[in-house]
């Protein structure tokens, strides 16, 4: 079994039609989000039902947590809050069931996923800094912990009491050291490369590889101009940023 753990969806269904794609020329894969099926994009019940399809389990995102009344919407910036308002006025009562359902944090045999950190998962604080690292490293209860909310993928390791963060596309795990790794974004990437991302770990040769995959961007960003939404969720797009 090999697992593919992706997050930040975020209701772009071009996007996530080509992870899954990319991902189903793997065999014996079991796919986990890390949240925000939706939010920003325009295509929130095709998403909810991709994730249906597939079997993925997730955890719950900030923006999921906003639409159904378990994180105050006021916390969201306008433009991700006028995103969430459409996207309740576009779903039915069995997308918002669906996501309801979701937990705050996931475990499986070597690794816990949540949004943002293990901390305070209801919280949905950005994991951005060696320090707040630091409260999720004491809280990890395995040997991993997936996060996603940030949009940037990366990594941090803490190994004989210290904590060091890099930037890598594989990385090969050390038995005596414990790690957080960010999957990015499949749906709005943060970090000036406007493709999907993903992670892929390998549990016995003890590799996590980052992924890229190309999407219909401006399919993408044309759904949210003809949804009415903010034209800056869909330029963003474009820049991956």
């Amino acid at each position: 079994m090999i697992y593919v753990i992706l997050s930040d969806i975020h209701s772009n269904i071009q996007a996530f039609d080509a992870v899954v794609k990319s991902i189903h020329r793997e065999k014996d894969v079991s796919i986990i989000c890390a949240g925000d099926v939706i939010g920003y994009g325009a295509n929130p019940v095709e998403c909810i039902n991709v994730m249906r399809e597939n079997n993925i389990k997730s955890v719950l995102g900030n923006h999921d947590a906003a639409l159904v009344g378990k994180m105050d919407i006021s916390r969201l910036v306008p433009h991700a809050r006028e995103a969430i308002n459409w996207t309740n006025g576009e779903i039915k009562k069995k997308d918002v069931d669906y996501l309801d359902q979701l937990p705050f944090v996931l475990s499986e045999n070597e690794f816990q996923v949540v949004h943002g950190t293990l901390d305070a998962p209801e919280e949905f604080v950005y994991l951005t800094s060696s320090r707040d690292a630091s409260r999720t490293f004491e809280t990890l209860k395995k040997r991993i912990c997936f996060v996603g909310h940030t949009h940037r993928p990366g990594a941090y390791m803490e190994m004989d009491g210290k904590i060091y963060q890099f930037s890598k596309k594989e990385i090969i795990l050390d038995d005596d050291a414990n790690y957080i790794i960010n999957v990015g974004s499949v749906g709005q990437p943060r970090d000036y490369d406007n493709r999907a991302s993903y992670c892929v770990y390998y549990p016995t040769e003890g590799i996590v590889e980052f992924r890229r995959v190309k999407y219909d961007i401006k399919s993408a960003k044309s759904a949210i101009t003809k949804a009415g939404l903010p034209e800056s969720l869909g330029e963003r797009l474009l820049t991956g940023w």
